[in-house]
C-alpha cells in the first residue's frame, strides 16, 4: 500500500503536487527469530531435527526461570524466518517458546499433510519434552488459525496442561461454511478434501482434562467469532473448563498485539494445572 507524504496541492500558482515513494512502501523487513527482543535471561536457539530422513527446523526460546513451555502451532502460511521474531515477543511471558516449520516451509524437509504436519508436531513435542531444562514445567500447545487444529489434536495425543485457541475454527468445514453468505448456502456445495474433513478441534478437545484458552474478535475477517462462540458452547457442554476472551477491533494475526493480550495470557498460563 503506497504512502502519500509531502502531497502539496499549489492550485493557485498553475498546479503542482508531490508524491514521495519510498521502498519502505512496498518491502517490509522479516521478523526472523533472531530480531526477538526478549526479557533479560532468556536464551534463544534454532536447531535442526532429523526425523526419517528428513529435516525438522525449530526454535526453542527459554528461560531458567520459567514455569511452563509454549508449543506453538502457527497458521497455515508460518515461516519462523519471517514471523518468529513476533511469535516469541508475543509468547515468552516468563514461559519457554517453541516454534517449528511444517514440512515444505522454511527449514523443514518434505510435503505438507495433514499427517506429515502431525508427525512433525508430534516429533517436535518429544524432543523437546527429552531436554533437562524442560521437565517439571507446565505443557501449553497454542494455536493460531488453522494451527489451532493442528493444537488441538496434538493434545490428544502428548500431555497438555493447557490448550489456547487464537481465531480457531472447530473444523474445517465448519469454517468453510462460515465463508459462505447465509443467502447462497442452499445452492452451494462445499467439498472438502478426506484428510481436512476428518480435523476437528471440537471433537479433539471433547475429553480434554485442562483448560481451554479461546482467543477471538469480532473484526475477524477471516475466521468469524461466532464460530469460535460455538465451539465454545460446544465444550462448556461437554463439562470442559473453557475459557472465550473477545479483543475488540483487532484482525486476522493481530490479536496477539492487543494491549490486553499479555495480561489474559498470563493469566491463563498461571490458572493451569499440571496433569498426571
Amino acid at each position: 500500500m503506497l504512502k502519500y507524504r509531502g502531497l502539496a496541492l499549489c492550485l493557485a500558482l498553475g498546479g503542482c503536487a508531490h508524491l514521495d515513494v519510498q521502498l519502505a512502501s512496498f518491502m517490509t523487513p522479516d521478523r526472523g527469530t533472531r530480531t526477538a527482543k526478549l526479557a533479560p535471561g532468556y536464551v534463544v536457539e534454532n536447531r535442526a531435527l532429523v526425523h526419517e530422513g528428513q529435516s525438522i527446523g525449530i526454535t526453542y526460546a527459554h528461560h531458567s526461570e520459567s514455569q511452563a513451555v509454549i508449543f506453538f502451532c502457527g497458521g497455515d502460511t508460518f515461516h519462523r524466518s519471517i514471523e518468529g521474531g513476533e511469535a516469541l515477543e508475543a509468547l515468552a511471558l516468563d514461559s519457554d517458546v517453541v516454534l517449528f516449520d511444517y514440512p515444505g516451509y522454511g527449514e523443514t524437509t518434505g510435503s505438507p499433510s495433514v499427517g506429515s504436519i502431525l508427525d512433525t508436531a508430534l516429533e517436535v513435542y518429544d524432543y523437546i519434552c527429552s531436554l533437562e531444562s524442560t521437565q517439571n514445567k507446565k505443557r501449553v500447545h497454542y494455536g493460531f488459525s488453522m494451527g489451532g487444529l493442528v493444537a488441538a489434536q496434538l493434545a490428544q495425543e502428548r500431555r497438555a496442561d493447557g490448550v489456547a485457541l487464537e481465531a480457531t475454527p472447530p473444523s474445517v468445514r465448519r469454517w468453510a461454511d462460515s465463508r459462505i453468505p447465509l443467502l447462497l448456502r442452499p445452492m452451494t456445495e462445499v467439498r472438502i478434501e478426506p484428510q481436512l474433513a476428518s480435523i476437528d478441534a471440537a471433537a479433539a478437545l471433547k475429553h480434554f482434562r485442562g483448560k481451554v484458552l479461546l482467543l477471538v474478535s469480532p473484526a475477524d475477517e477471516i475466521v468469524p467469532a461466532r464460530v469460535s462462540v460455538e465451539m465454545e458452547r460446544h465444550l462448556r457442554g461437554a463439562g470442559r473448563d473453557v475459557t472465550l476472551v473477545g479483543f475488540p477491533n483487532r484482525r486476522h494475526g493481530a490479536i496477539d498485539r492487543a494491549p490486553e493480550f499479555p495480561a489474559t495470557l498470563r493469566r491463563f498460563l498461571q490458572q493451569a494445572r499440571p496433569l498426571p
